[in-house]
């Protein structure tokens, strides 16, 4: 968030400092080494590095310490009960408050609880020069995040006074060229929108998996169900694609503090709290469909294709993959993967003798008694089923992203499974 937003802003013609308390991580991004794998990210940051409007610090320092906005991009991960852990964002409240010479908005992007501005507000109170506290969340996609900068569908500032609407208007003022995408609203309903957004996708996507399930059980197909229901214009397509699960740092995280948030209200979040079982039952059952097509464990391989929650991203956190080899290495199945990117954080998630990641696709598949997909990667939407076919032991193929063709795995003599996919059904496509 705060290393694309900082980039972003640079890119936009402001002049960004990012401050992060970690030194090597500061030293290595000043080295050109990202933490981060995201595309685009690295050219923007290079070319904003160059032009003398972006630079990295593990302080704000005397130069920035007039800035006329300060972001707060840290991180809100799950405490107790589900709640969010907000240490991060007063402590960097408190350090702003310490550091500021002159009048400022603190800006809080980081997902918070509704009225965590309230308290960044007191805190931020007995500073030396005037700080008004404005709420700015983001909404970037892991994988697009640059595009996303760029493109928003909406810039939502949660402000107390006009004043501060007008200056962050006046900052994204660049991306508004092609029509109106800031909503101004008050410090709570910002906040609240955050968490009412990702609670709301990851709904679809669990019940799209739930049906998925019930697919699977009556021998619809899902396709043909996704196709029906999102040519209402009411619902629409996206987000409607069932899969092993959603995961990430975003909807796992916020789906289980809107149901902290709304029981610490009085005020029972039961489609909050259903979407978020759904969603371990989905990870469970696609585990349970690959062992209960393999058959005896016994000495069996399996092939992981795609380790990262999503595309794009090396973000293993919460990824379906996750649960899905340790529920395979449980039952002694060996596991052989492969992810263009998240290969490394798999295996630093992941410590079992019996995962071997791989650095080539087709090289997870040699010896494999069934090949999994995932994460629908690119460069595994056309594979050559009669390579893999030639390569693998067995003959199973599980497509836990329903974007292969079942004709086209079968015709190279390869049983084909997907999530909720009847390949007899006259659909029998992707659409």
């Amino acid at each position: 968030m705060g290393l694309v937003s900082g980039t972003g802003l640079a890119e936009l013609g402001h002049e960004v400092r990012i401050v992060d308390i970690d030194p090597e991580r500061v030293k290595r991004l000043n080295d050109g080494v990202l933490p981060i794998y995201e595309p685009a990210l690295e050219d923007l940051i290079r070319r904003n590095e160059r032009a003398g409007r972006l630079n990295f610090a593990s302080e704000v320092g005397e130069h920035f310490a007039d800035a006329e906005v300060f972001f707060i991009c840290v991180g809100t991960p799950t405490g107790n009960g589900g709640s969010a852990d907000v240490g991060a964002v007063f402590a960097a409240a408190d350090a702003i408050a310490g550091v500021a010479t002159k009048p400022a908005l603190v800006a809080v992007k980081s997902t918070v609880p509704v009225g965590t501005c309230d308290e960044v507000d007191r805190r931020v109170a007995d500073a030396k020069v005037a700080l008004e506290v404005v709420s700015n969340p983001e909404f970037l996609k892991e994988g697009a995040a640059v595009a996303d900068f760029f493109s928003p569908d909406r810039i939502v500032v949660g402000a107390n006074s006009e004043a501060a609407g007008r200056l962050l208007r006046e900052l994204y003022a660049p991306l508004q060229l092609s029509g109106e995408r800031v909503l101004v609203t008050d410090r709570r309903s910002s906040e609240l929108i955050k968490y009412a957004s990702n609670a709301m996708l990851a709904m679809r996507v669990s019940f799209m998996n739930e049906l998925s399930r019930l697919c699977h059980a009556t021998g619809a197909d899902i396709h043909a169900v996704r196709l029906g229901v999102g040519a209402d214009t009411r619902i629409g397509r996206r987000f409607l694609y069932a899969g092993p699960g959603y995961g990430g740092s975003c909807f796992p995280k916020d789906v289980q503090a809107l149901i902290h948030l709304g029981q610490s209200h009085g005020i029972p979040m039961r489609l909050a709290e259903a979407t978020h079982l759904a969603n371990d039952d989905q990870r469970h059952f696609v585990g349970e469909l690959v062992l209960g097509a393999l058959g005896d464990p016994k000495d069996k391989v399996v092939a992981l294709w795609g380790l990262a929650f999503k595309p794009e991203t090396d973000d293993v956190r919460h990824s379906p993959a996750l649960t899905i080899a340790k529920m395979l290495l449980d039952r002694g199945v060996r596991v052989a993967a492969h992810d263009p990117e998240a290969g490394e954080n798999f295996t630093r998630a992941i410590s079992h003798e019996g995962l071997r990641v791989v650095d080539r696709d087709y090289d997870a598949a040699t010896n494999a008694d069934a090949l999994v997909l995932l994460t629908e990667w690119r460069s595994y939407r056309a594979p050559n089923f009669s390579e893999i076919r030639r390569r693998m032991r067995g003959d199973l193929v599980v497509d836990a992203r329903n974007v292969w063709r079942p004709a086209e795995v079968q015709r190279a003599r390869l049983r084909y499974l997907g999530v909720g996919v009847n390949p007899d059904a006259i659909h029998g496509s992707n659409g």
